[in-house]
Formats: C-alpha cells, sequence, structure tokens
C-alpha cells in the first residue's frame, strides 16, 4: 500500500483520491478498477467525459454521484482541486492539454501512451511536471508484464554478460489490425502507428539496453487494405452478403458476431489451464446456438467485451446487426477509405552503449504476439507473450544449459502489467519516490519514434545526438 513518511520518521498508509479524465475503455476498465477491490488504496472521486452514456456507465461502477460527472476536463480542473492524482485517457490526439491543465491544477498524472504526437509537446509535459513539482508517469504497462519484467531481472543480474544485440517484433494479428488501425480510431497516420501502438516496445528496448539511442533507421510498408485491391464483387458492409465472406480474413460479421478471430486466437492459449479448448470448443458450437433464437439460451453466448464493445453501446443483437450496416466497423476493410496506416514497420537502433537493436511492427500476424530476443557475450534469452501467457527460455554459453523461466499467466491484456504499474504510480506519488517511466524516462522512446518516422520519410539514418541523462546504464555484474 502507498505510504509517506510523516515528520516523526514514521511510514503512514495513504488513501489516495483520483479523477478520470476519458471513460473509454482505459479510463473505465483499466488501472482504476484496481481500486474496487483494495479500496484502503483509495478512490475515484470524479470523471470527465463528453459522453454522458460513458458517464452514466462509470458512475455506476465508482459510485459517483451526477456532480462529480463533467463533461469536460476544463470544468473537472477549474476551481479547487478534487483530488490527488488524474488519469488521462482521453484520445491519442487529446493527451497534452488535459495533462498541463492537471498539472497547474495540482494533480500528479498518470496519463496513457502516447505522451505526444511531436517531440515539442513532449518538453511541453515534460517542463510542466517539473514547474508544478509533480508526478507524471506513462502507462508504458509491458515494462511491468512479467515476461519483460523478469527479463530485466535476467540482464541486471549479469547472466547474458554485455548485451550485444536485442531483436523485438510486436506481431499484430490480422484481425487485431483490420480492427483497430483499418477500421478504428486510429485508422489515419496522423497518429503514427509506430508511436500509437509501439512506443511501448520502443521504450522496452531503451530500457533492457540501458542507454539513450545513437542513430535510427526504419523503412515502411505501405497497407495492402486499401480500394484498388477490393476483391471484385465485395459489398460496401460485409453483413450485406459478401461472395468472398468465407475466404476472407476481415470478414466484419465473422469477427464481431461469430467472434471467429477473437475465439481462434483464444483457442492457442496454454495458460490458464482449459482455456485453449474451451476457446475452441466454443467457437465450433457458438454460431449454431445464436442461430437458434432461443433467447434464454443464445443470451448467454453474447458477447460485449472487446472488441465489440468498441463497435456499440448498444448492447443487443439488433444494436450489433444494426453496427455492422451503418457504421465504418462494418465496412469491407478494403473499403474503409480513409485508412492509410502502413502494413508493417522496422526499426533499427544504434544506442550510445553500443548495443544494437532491430524492432517490427507488422499487421499479419496469425494471432497477437510479441517476440523477444536478447544476446550477450556469456548468454541468450528469448521468448514470447501473449494476451495471457508466455514463456522465457535462458541459456548459458559456456555450459551450454538452457533453463525456462516461470512466467506467471496474466489476466489484464497487457502481460500481468497494469496493476504494478498503477501500484507503481501511487507510491510515487505518496512517497515523492520519481516513477521509472516518469514523463522525462518515456521522452525517449517517442524521440525514437519520431526519428524513425522521419528515416522511413527521407531513407536515412537518423543521428540523434546524445542525451546522457535519460536512462540509467544497465549493471553487468
Amino acid at each position: 500500500m502507498p505510504s509517506r513518511t510523516d515528520c516523526s520518521g514514521q511510514n503512514r498508509e495513504m488513501s489516495l483520491t483520483g479523477v478520470v479524465v476519458g471513460a473509454g475503455d482505459r479510463g473505465y476498465d483499466a488501472y482504476a478498477t484496481l481500486l474496487l477491490e483494495e479500496p484502503e488504496l483509495g478512490k475515484i472521486v470524479a470523471v470527465a467525459d463528453p459522453d454522458g452514456g460513458r458517464r452514466k456507465r462509470f458512475a455506476k461502477r465508482y459510485s459517483l454521484s451526477a456532480a462529480d460527472c463533467l463533461p469536460g476536463w476544463e470544468e473537472l480542473f477549474e476551481g479547487p482541486r478534487r483530488a490527488d492524482y488524474a488519469i488521462i485517457a482521453t484520445g491519442d490526439t487529446h493527451h497534452v492539454e488535459p495533462t498541463i491543465a492537471a498539472l497547474q491544477a495540482g494533480y500528479h498524472v498518470l496519463l496513457e501512451k502516447p505522451m505526444a504526437l511531436d517531440e515539442a509537446d513532449c518538453a511541453r509535459i515534460v517542463d510542466a511536471a517539473e514547474a508544478a513539482d509533480r508526478v507524471v508517469a506513462v502507462c508504458h504497462v509491458y515494462r511491468y508484464s512479467n515476461l519483460f519484467a523478469r527479463l530485466q531481472e535476467v540482464i541486471q543480474s549479469g547472466a547474458l554478460g554485455d548485451l550485444v544485440t536485442i531483436q523485438l517484433s510486436e506481431n499484430v494479428a490480422f484481425w487485431h489490425y483490420a480492427h483497430s488501425y483499418v477500421r478504428g480510431h486510429t485508422r489515419s497516420s496522423k497518429v503514427p502507428w509506430l508511436l500509437q501502438k509501439s512506443c511501448h516496445d520502443l521504450d522496452l528496448l531503451t530500457w533492457l539496453a540501458g542507454s539513450p539511442a545513437e542513430s535510427v533507421a526504419s523503412f515502411i510498408r505501405p497497407t495492402e487494405l486499401s480500394e484498388e485491391n477490393a476483391p471484385e464483387g465485395a459489398p460496401e458492409y460485409c453483413i450485406e452478403g459478401c461472395p468472398h465472406s468465407q475466404t476472407c480474413p476481415y470478414d466484419a460479421v465473422a469477427t464481431y458476431k461469430d467472434l471467429t478471430p477473437v475465439l481462434g486466437d483464444l483457442a492457442m492459449a496454454k495458460r490458464p489451464v482449459g482455456l485453449g479448448p474451451g476457446a475452441s470448443l466454443l467457437k465450433a458450437i457458438r454460431p449454431k446456438v445464436m442461430e437458434s433464437n432461443i433467447p434464454v439460451v443464445s443470451k448467454k453466448f453474447e458477447w460485449w467485451r472487446w472488441p465489440v464493445a468498441a463497435v456499440t453501446d448498444d448492447h443487443t443483437p439488433e444494436g450489433l446487426d444494426t453496427a455492422l450496416r451503418t457504421t465504418r466497423w462494418g465496412r469491407c476493410a478494403y473499403r474503409v477509405g480513409d485508412n492509410d496506416q502502413p502494413s508493417s514497420q522496422t526499426v533499427s537502433i544504434q544506442f550510445q552503449n553500443g548495443v544494437l537493436a532491430n524492432f517490427t511492427l507488422q499487421s499479419t500476424s496469425y494471432r497477437t504476439m510479441r517476440v523477444v530476443r536478447v544476446d550477450g557475450t556469456k548468454g541468450s534469452a528469448w521468448g514470447e507473450l501473449h494476451s495471457l501467457d508466455g514463456w522465457l527460455n535462458v541459456s548459458d554459453h559456456k555450459s551450454g544449459s538452457t533453463r525456462k523461466e516461470r512466467i506467471p499467466t496474466a489476466y489484464d491484456g497487457h502481460g500481468g502489467g497494469e496493476r504494478p504499474l498503477f501500484r507503481e504510480f501511487l507510491t510515487a506519488v505518496a512517497t515523492g519516490i520519481p516513477s521509472t517511466v516518469s514523463a522525462k524516462v518515456s521522452a525517449e522512446s517517442h524521440r525514437i519514434a519520431f526519428a524513425a518516422m522521419e528515416s522511413a520519410a527521407t531513407q536515412q539514418v537518423i543521428n540523434l545526438g546524445t542525451k546522457p541523462d535519460v536512462v540509467q546504464p544497465q549493471a553487468q555484474e
């Protein structure tokens, strides 16, 4: 539990209060839910969101009055300070101004990634945090995930010797890419896919390497999901009866009504025990159950979690059907029209301490997963992280032995990283100990992303120069 030392030198427990800006998926479902299970850590006392339905839903879960639910962050941060901290979970293009307003109003801030969409705005947040003497922690949850936290422990132990290379890939499932980056809110490259999706991974590389970046090179492949590649005869909306529905992996009906790709991904999970076979069985029988039109039975098989939750707030079969006929979520993935996020991007990084890293972000994976490999002068480590489970092997060069590290099952969709990150943030607020994912630290991953975008556009290697105070050097032995 967060604590602080009072004037007597004794630690006393603290119950902190927070407000949330943005009551969508992250604001509603992520960090603050810990407080419902462990109320001694504190509580959420207010929310701001322009959507009245979201405010009502949030108020019910977190027991807020109507007076505590505001339409905008401007109203939330004017007047007397309501709480100790603010969780900023707005859309990617609306992080900077509410963060700065919260800091100026005296709040500590837990900020969803990305911090900002350009280096100048990242610097504004860093400067505002320092001027206000407040904690700003950026939600780089994968540092705290079961796999990467253990990998960092292995590196810090010296078992791998001096690091030489890091290979990391974020393999986005084909259907996840179509959902989030073709039909979804982040379909425009005005919010670069690399920055929005993978500033996590660039942060991981900086953290694992233990050094700021020296130079960056990057290449991009454009998306294949465009009008010129649309299958012949495909309608505007998949639900209208596409002749390619049996072969198209991006079929909206299969994705959101039948849940074929979602359940297929879960069917491959080895942990928790029984999930994989259970999901495989559900994938086979669910369409027949839903077609039976027996309300009592089909109701039990409805799914209103992500990704369906993003499609409609009308949680009835009729509501989903309407959304698939009238909104972009139901459109042919080739005919959305205003999507231009790339299909894949590679980033090569030379760090100041000599470590070389390669990162790949790609959109055609059979399932969503991160794959990592770290090689050093004494050993190698390699592993995978899926939505729920993962594994890590560590090999010693001298003995030739390989051991398998235990990676616990995770249940938060981010490898187990959400709650440890939130706990550390609360501790930083309570004690004044700097967050390991502070705005100043996070700015380095963003700096690499901006350099990668410049490199891809100019076909040149970008020299970032020296920035020695961004991260601490790694301990080898």
